[in-house]
């Protein structure tokens, strides 16, 4: 009786510890839609310093003007965000090489303007290690781009990026 009490005891002490070995799985697609979140929360803050270490060593090391280009990023807002949709997600590609991004959509702030923030990069890439991480971050704006229509030189008027846009 006492060896069965000890062994029952034991168990619920490896249920309760929250055991790595019966972790839950996220899906390259939940991860993209978990970091386009702490994206959002970036913009919001505006905090620079930890939307950079989203970026791809590749990214850092090639761009020497992320820091600007982040900064760029956070003056095009007209405001400060009050609102915005759940991210949506995607990923792609084999174990070796995949590609994941989300956006975020319906992003308001408090002048009114709407804006959508979308991100793409590389969940794995074998070839390429230090190409993992974020590589762009695209940042639209959704009222003006409205306004422009169809205007195919307007892109550099309603749409600025940060890091790779090739």
């Amino acid at each position: 009786m006492k060896r069965f009490l000890l062994i029952l005891l034991a168990f619920m002490i490896v249920l309760s510890s929250g055991c790595s070995g019966f972790g839950e799985y996220r899906s390259p697609g939940n991860l993209a839609k978990e970091l386009q979140s702490e994206i959002m929360e970036c913009f919001v803050k505006k905090d620079g310093e930890t939307l950079k270490s989203f970026f791809s060593e590749y990214i850092i090391e090639n761009y020497s003007d992320i820091d600007e280009q982040i900064k760029a990023a956070f003056d095009f807002l007209d405001g400060e965000i009050i609102s915005y949709d759940e991210p949506f997600s995607s990923a792609s590609g084999g174990h070796d090489k995949k590609d994941y991004g989300a956006t975020t959509r319906n992003i308001i702030t408090d002048q009114g303007t709407e804006y959508i923030i979308a991100f793409k990069g590389w969940f794995s890439n074998d070839k390429e290690p230090d190409k993992v991480g974020t590589t762009v971050i695209v940042i639209q704006n959704k009222t003006m781009k409205d306004q422009l229509e169809e205007d195919e030189n307007a892109s550099q008027l309603f749409r600025v990026c940060i890091g790779e846009t090739d």
